[in-house]
């Protein structure tokens, strides 16, 4: 038990129990913004590949649109564009 205080007792043992509990707690680089941002990164990386599969996509839809008739059609389809001799008619599920 005396040995156990000695120890205790020394000024750079308890300089180092200092330090460490600065390290770990109380510094802006501790372990609870560690984690917090270790959690981000695997976020961020997540909504990369999100973002990937979406260029992806996009990069399919702009090829197909490349050719007149699917451009016609896109536009027809989703803008209601319509060629001057024709009548257009939106049906609603109310």
């Amino acid at each position: 038990m005396k040995k156990f205080y000695t120890i205790i007792k020394n000024k750079y043992f308890a300089a180092a129990i200092i330090l460490v509990f600065y390290i770990l707690l109380l510094h802006e680089t501790d372990v609870a913004a560690l984690s917090k941002r270790k959690q981000r990164v695997k976020q961020l990386t997540s909504e990369i590949q999100l973002k990937k599969k979406e260029i992806e996509n996009l990069k399919t839809a702009l090829n197909e649109l490349e050719n007149i008739s699917s451009l016609e059609k896109f536009a027809r389809e989703k803008y209601y564009f319509k060629k001057d001799d024709e009548d257009i008619f939106v049906l609603s599920d109310k």
